[in-house]
């Protein structure tokens, strides 16, 4: 395994995580000495904030994309076939 295998593999497994687990994953990641570093390093975010940073037009798009079903657990690999149909193999 590589380091960028890893770094995509925990990717896609917080972007699959409820709310409550990623509160969950967060209190796990700020109870660890070396982990917890990290966490006080990032801004904090107010939850409410958040909320409102969220563009009122995207919630419009959510829902208008056409494309494989699978599209959004398998973008990086549409993405690398239309490199490779554009630019060809050394893409």
């Amino acid at each position: 395994m590589t380091a960028a295998y890893d770094y995509e593999d925990m990717h896609h497994l917080v972007d699959r995580l409820t709310p409550t687990q990623v509160r969950r994953l967060r209190l796990l990641v700020t109870q660890d000495e070396e982990l917890s570093q990290v966490a006080q390093s990032l801004p904090a975010v107010d939850a409410n904030e958040a909320e409102e940073s969220v563009p009122a037009g995207l919630l419009a798009l959510i829902g208008s994309v056409n494309g494989p079903e699978d599209l959004a657990e398998r973008h990086d690999d549409y993405i690398r076939e239309r490199m490779r149909d554009r630019f060809g193999d050394s893409a």
